[in-house]
């Protein structure tokens, strides 16, 4: 299984390994992207089910990458020909190599042309013709294409033209036992300040004309240009680590997601599974995910967002059932419920080449 540790995959990726372990299930999970961080490794690890190798490649979304790629193709070769799996995992692109015998999933979590459609309302930049032909040929030449929303691969489809088979498992995440605590007038967001599909600048629009404070927690600046983003209105957390995360999410009343782009959502998951009340894009993928246990406004409508943070700041009865809806729906999306689906998964593709992954 490969991972990237500089998204949300790192994330995705350690809570399936973990799930996987029950079904003795064993992962040789090879990350790429950046060296992963101390905390990362620990928690790679520590997992009994998992063989952990490392590398700072770049992966072929990022800037002239295409080096990296190659001798990263290389790197995972010689890996999969030492340790000869029944299944090879993706959740990349450009990897897929000819002479691998054993099935391939590929997991579509999102990608470049996707992102710039929601983003900018038109293809990318000639540019990226080459990343997306190496996606588009990853896609083709895997046994089986997963997506985390139906929304989200139908789009896959029809932006890469793939003919592979499909299938949706939703992300999961476990679920913490922790006090319950006394919500707070808070309302909190998450997400890079100066990613643009994030669109956390409607926020800061709005956070001054809302009656409780808003906080933000993630990065400030951006790598790319190395200038740190201002914003009006809200409290800047900065990048806070999973333990902090849980803490805020305990503790706020409700949590606003304003993004033009998000495949599944796993920081909405986790504030669902806290307790929080959910505001979110109105997105084909979080309508799919959330419809009737959140509120929803146009990402690029400042008053609409206004208006429906309002509803429920003002509505205290509505507020805690809305948190009620989201934290009973945040429970179809576990981290147990992801394991099973793609342990089936496995077995079926592995069954179809005759080779045997534990029952």
């Amino acid at each position: 299984m490969t991972t990237d540790t500089v998204g949300g995959v790192w994330v995705y990726s350690l809570e399936l390994c973990k799930a996987l372990e029950k079904f003795g299930i064993e992962v040789h999970l090879a990350a790429m992207g950046s060296w992963p961080s101390p905390a990362q490794q620990v928690a790679a690890e520590k997992m009994p089910n998992v063989v952990f190798y490392k590398s700072d490649y770049r992966l072929e979304w990022m800037e002239d990458p295409w080096e990296d790629v190659e001798q990263s193709r290389k790197w995972l070769n010689s890996i999969y020909h030492t340790v000869q799996p029944d299944i090879v995992h993706l959740n990349n692109y450009a990897h897929v190599d000819s002479t691998w015998t054993s099935p391939v999933v590929t997991v579509f979590h999102s990608c470049v042309q996707t992102w710039w459609q929601a983003v900018k309302g038109k293809a990318a930049p000639k540019d990226w013709d080459r990343y997306t032909q190496k996606v588009k040929e990853s896609l083709e030449a895997s046994d089986v294409v997963v997506g985390p929303t139906n929304s989200i691969l139908e789009k896959a489809k029809e932006v890469h033209g793939f003919s592979s088979e499909t299938r949706v498992i939703h992300n999961g995440r476990r679920k913490y036992a922790s006090e319950e605590k006394p919500r707070e007038k808070f309302i909190l967001c998450m997400g890079r300040m100066w990613d643009e599909a994030k669109n956390l600048p409607l926020l800061s629009k709005i956070a001054g004309k809302l009656p409780w404070p808003v906080y933000v927690a993630g990065e400030r600046v951006n790598p790319n240009t190395g200038k740190e983003c201002t914003a009006e209105n809200v409290n800047f957390l900065g990048k806070l680590s999973p333990e902090e995360v849980q803490q805020w999410m305990q503790r706020a009343s409700v949590f606003v997601s304003p993004t033009r782009y998000e495949p599944f959502g796993l920081a909405i998951l986790e504030a669902a599974n806290n307790g929080c009340a959910l505001v979110l894009s109105e997105l084909d993928t979080l309508k799919e995910l959330w419809q009737e246990a959140a509120l929803f406004f146009d990402p690029e409508d400042e008053a609409d967002a206004e208006k429906m943070a309002l509803l429920l700041l003002d509505n205290p009865l509505f507020l805690k059932e809305l948190s009620v809806r989201a934290k009973e729906r945040a429970a179809n999306f576990s981290a147990e419920k992801m394991g099973a689906a793609y342990h089936q998964l496995y077995r079926e593709i592995a069954k179809k080449e005759h080779k045997v992954v534990s029952a």
